[in-house]
This record gives structure tokens, sequence and C-alpha cells, in this order.
């Protein structure tokens, strides 16, 4: 499938120059410095589009948004995944692969290493229904995805020119939590391989636990980890997605339906997570509603970030300490309308936000010393952004 070209500079608003700051002592990853450009796609979550996902620059000097390309070939993929060499790009993508079953897709592309567009190469029945995120292991050899609706995650080989094989695991997960309304059921929502890639881990909203997976890397199956095949949250917290601190030795998991963080250890060897504390997203007095999203780590594992969706829409930065604990030190309000997500770049000075029912992203600055959100006032339309995905 081809690309189609749209217009560039698409909805520039509110242009100011960029707040500048001073990274010394700030404890940045070693050789990181302030990039002149930022690159990234964009996956829609509007299943109605064609052209669904965006390949987009943003020139920091000049503060100008370029909406450089769009490409078709995936249908509401709210989330995205490259492969550990970039020459691949993974979308979840709600085509129903089988009618009877109602089982979706996990789709993929090949990437133009000059100019970065997408080209189709093939699709996957996801295993199941409402795929919500995938992950991609680091010799670019599996792909994992977790299914909201039916509550299972699956492991997928891939081939050395990028396309997905048949499913070599699905592990289905069950249980129920008190909050009736959202869980009725298993709703896994997120899947992501410990540092050393001997385990999955994936957050079940609907049960309240974060199942742990053993992954066999030779066969490409999935089992239950004997050691701990759950770690189980507080009742009606809704565990959404989670993040590994850069040492491996400890994860940060968001709360969609108590509308907290929760930190925990991670013990590499055998897979066991144990809880260390859990803070809430926004302020503790606030009434509205509130229902957490996405969950990112610095880069210099100094922080972590989390955006909540409702009434005031927010992101929350938290400051974590040597052993893991951490505690809130900023909650910016009135980010983009409903952020479903947010990214750093690599380089850790910037933060990107998508509002999904606002249809913008907004860039905010980070303050190299205190990890705090400033806002850089620039702003640009797109159509339900689900997830960015920064180019490096």
């Amino acid at each position: 499938m081809k690309a189609k070209r749209i217009v560039k500079n698409l909805c520039i608003a509110s242009l100011v120059g960029l707040t500048t700051f001073n990274c010394e002592g700030s404890g940045e990853p070693e050789g990181s410095s302030e990039p002149e450009t930022l690159r990234f796609y964009v996956g829609s979550s509007d299943g109605k589009l064609e052209y669904s996902i965006f390949l987009c620059e943003l020139d920091l000097k000049s503060s100008q948004f370029e909406v450089v390309d769009s490409f078709a070939g995936a249908k509401g993929p709210s989330y995205l995944a490259f492969s550990p060499d970039r020459k691949f790009l993974y979308a979840i993508d709600n085509t129903v692969s089988d009618p009877e079953t109602g089982h979706m897709t996990v789709t993929s592309f090949g990437i133009n290493k000059e100019n970065s567009h997408l080209e189709y190469l093939n699709s996957q029945s996801s295993q199941g229904a409402g795929p919500c995120h995938i992950h991609c292991n680091k010799k670019g050899t599996y792909l994992f995805t977790a299914n909201y609706s039916t509550g299972n995650v699956a492991a997928f080989p891939l081939s050395k020119s990028g396309e997905i094989l048949p499913a070599s695991s699905v592990q289905q997960s069950s249980g129920t939590g008190p909050v009736t309304r959202r869980q009725g059921g298993p709703h896994t929502h997120y899947v992501s391989l410990d540092p050393k890639e001997n385990y999955l881990l994936s957050p079940d909203l609907g049960s309240d636990k974060v199942l742990v997976y053993a992954f066999d890397r030779k066969t490409g199956i999935l089992t239950p980890n004997p050691v701990q095949p759950f770690f189980e949250m507080a009742p009606g917290a809704g565990p959404r997605h989670l993040v590994f601190h850069p040492s491996g030795d400890f994860v940060y998991v968001v709360n969609e339906l108590n509308s907290t963080v929760t930190a925990c250890r991670y013990e590499k060897e055998n897979g066991t997570l144990t809880r260390l504390n859990a803070v809430s997203t926004v302020e503790e007095n606030y009434e509205g509603t509130k229902y957490p999203a996405a969950v990112r780590m610095h880069p210099n594992g100094n922080y972590v970030y989390a955006s909540t969706r409702g009434d005031m829409n927010s992101i929350a930065v938290y400051k974590v300490d040597e052993e893991g604990d951490f505690f809130r030190i900023q909650v910016m309000e009135d980010v983009p309308v409903w952020p479903r997500d947010f990214n750093i770049d690599p380089s850790g000075h910037y933060l990107l936000a998508a509002g999904e029912r606002s249809h913008e992203i907004e860039l905010f600055n980070i303050d190299g010393e205190s990890g705090k959100l400033s806002r850089a006032q620039i702003k640009t339309q797109l159509p339900a952004p689900g997830c960015i995905l920064f180019i490096d």
C-alpha cells in the first residue's frame, strides 16, 4: 500500500519560542543533548480513517510542526512498536480477521531508512478481540500483544523480513474485580518483557492482577511463572500500563480505576513483584472524573510520569528515590483532552502529550534539574492521536 501525502504544517497553533534550560548536574543520560528536531509517528484510534498512521516532525528552532506523510494499512492503530533495528513498525489493527470469533489483527510495515515512509508488509490474527498494546523483543524475533476484550495475551514469531507469523503461544487470563461495570471479566491491557527478557508482564484491568509469564525464547511459548503467576493489586485498582526502571529493579504500574501509580520491587532472577508504595495521580481532594492511562519513565531513571483523563486532564510527575519509592511533585493540569498517551523524547528534554478527544498534540519542556513540566506553547491538530512513537 502506498503512502498518501497530506498538507504540511497542519493546524499549527500558538507557536512561541521554546524555553531553554540548564542540564548540568541533572542526571541526564550520558551523551544526551538537546535535539534540533523531533521526528515521530502517531497512531490514530479513529477506526474510520484510511490513512491512520502519521509521520510528523517538529523543528524546535523555528517551532514549526510538519505532518510529513500519512499511511494506510491498519484500522485504528492506537498503539505502535518498532523492531529494535528500526527496520519495521508494528501496529495493533482493529480489522476483524475472523468474523466467527471476532478476533482482530496485528500488522507489520517496512520502514524506508531514507525517509521513514511505511510500506505495508502483512497482517496476522491477534488471537483475540480488542488488541490494545504490542511489544517487540530486543532481537526483533517476537512480537507480543494484549487483547483487552477477550482478556488474553499472545506471542508471535517474526520473520527476518519483518512479517508477523502465526502465534506461537496464547495465554488466557481469568477473574473479576469489584468494579462490576469495568471488571466483569479479564481485560489484559499491556504487555512488556522484563529487561532480561525472561518474563512477560501484563496488567489485567479486569482482575486486578499483573500477570507474569515465563518466556521461552527458543519456542516462543509463554507459561505462567511458577514462582508468582500474578501479582495481586488493590481491589478495584484496575491496572492498565506499567514501566520498568532503567535498572530493572523496580516497576511502576498505573491503575485506571483507583487513579494511582503503584511502585513495586522486581526480582530479576525469578520474575516476582513486591509492593513498595502507591501514590494518587491527582490531588487527593480532587472529586472529578479521573481515569489514568499511560505511564512513562524519564531516561535518567529519576522521574515517573502518568497521565489522567477526565474532567481536568493532567500529567503527574513523581520523584523516584534510590529504593524505588516515589512521591508526586507536580500535577500539570489542562493538558490535551483525554491524554490516552504521551511520550518522552530519547534525550529526556521534551514530552509530547496526545489528546485523543481534543484531536491535538502539545509539547512540554522537561526541566533538567527537577523533572517538572512547563508549557512550550506549541500545539498541532491530528485526528484522535492514540500513540506517539519517537524516531531515534
